[in-house]
């Protein structure tokens, strides 16, 4: 994994990637946050899927029913799906096989990780709202 990060690290052009305690690599990839672990034969690409707090008009049962109808899109050219962790929070998950991964093909899978953030970006905001019954409306 060392040989296939620092690869990685070469091919973008900067230095060599640093693991945490745990063996994890924290990447921050145009202001989207990517970890990288090993687990077992694969490599994992994690990123939490932090949303605002949510509407009451929307629960989180919504929020899943419209993520989930855009994993169905993506689900054929991508191996991102979107998990749980063990805390219940949402995440954007790739599992990839060590054996025969690349950089070339790391670096794919990291684009389409930082790709489908930015796309599922709208649905974790909070709808808007109206004006509250009690705001004043400027009339000219």
């Amino acid at each position: 994994m060392d040989h296939l990060l620092s690869g990685l690290a070469t091919r973008l052009g900067q230095g060599p990637f640093v693991a945490d305690r745990t063996g994890s690599y924290h990447l921050r990839i145009d202001g989207q946050s990517v970890l990288l672990l090993r687990q077992g034969d694969d490599l994992l690409l994690e990123s939490p899927l932090e949303h605002a707090p949510l509407d009451p008009q929307r629960d989180q049962l919504g929020l899943l029913r419209a993520l989930l109808s855009r994993v169905a899109s993506w689900s054929r050219r991508y191996p991102q799906a979107i998990v749980l962790d063990a805390d219940g929070r949402l995440l954007l998950q790739a599992r990839l096989g060590l054996d025969g991964l690349d950089p070339e093909r790391l670096e794919r899978a990291l684009a389409a990780q930082v790709g489908l953030l930015e796309a599922l970006a709208p649905e974790l905001e909070p709808l808007p709202r109206g004006l509250p019954p009690q705001a004043p409306v400027w009339r000219p």
